[in-house]
């Protein structure tokens, strides 16, 4: 259940305890998409605090048009993303190519060349938190694109926009991270067979 104008109207005014009713409803929510684009808890939840902030002071901004929760969710993504610009070794930049994939690192696929990973990942029973853990082991360029066009349904267009990168690294990214996420999620259903085993 969305929250209710008489809070928002409070909240408007400066009323703490609107605040902390907003908080304490969407705090969990948000902190989940934290984790998402930052790898380190301790980051994401500063993040989380700079996010509320932002929600706090601009909510007068905020006509009613659109869910309220949709809003504040773009108000955390966006900042999650000045976070990875100000970080210039998380940055996602054209010079995506300078990265060496997972998926081209011979020693790695050394011991993952097995005959059908698809069918190995599908058989796995992977649950939520092995496919957030597999998110969040991408590289954060890969890791930003994917979750933007995956999670947050971006198009191509708006994450260029948003980045300050071509489509066509976009596009690039997504489908290096695509794969990447493939041979990780695939590491963990090995190691969840053999324990089974």
């Amino acid at each position: 259940m969305s929250v209710s104008n008489k809070i928002i109207r409070q909240c408007k005014k400066g009323d703490e305890k609107a605040q902390e009713y907003i908080f304490n409803k969407y705090s969990s929510v948000l902190f989940g998409i934290c984790l998402r684009f930052m790898k380190n808890k301790v980051k994401a939840e500063d993040v989380l605090q700079d996010s509320f902030l932002t929600i706090f002071t601009k909510i007068k901004q905020y006509k009613g048009k659109g869910s309220f929760e949709g809003w504040i969710k773009r108000i955390t993504i966006n900042t999650a993303l000045m976070q990875l610009r100000t970080n210039k070794k998380e940055i996602v930049s054209d010079e995506i190519e300078n990265i060496k994939s997972f998926y081209d690192n011979e020693e790695e696929n050394k011991y993952l060349d097995l005959k059908n990973p698809k069918s190995i990942i599908e058989n796995a029973n992977l649950s939520q938190d092995d496919i957030l853990e597999a998110v969040s082991n991408l590289p954060s360029g890969f890791r930003t694109v994917f979750n933007l066009y995956v999670i947050d349904g971006f198009k191509h267009k708006e994450i260029a926009k948003e980045l300050k990168i071509s489509i066509g690294t976009s596009k690039s990214q997504l489908m290096r991270a695509r794969k990447k996420l493939e041979k990780i999620l695939y590491k963990i259903a090995l190691t969840k067979l053999k324990t089974k085993k």
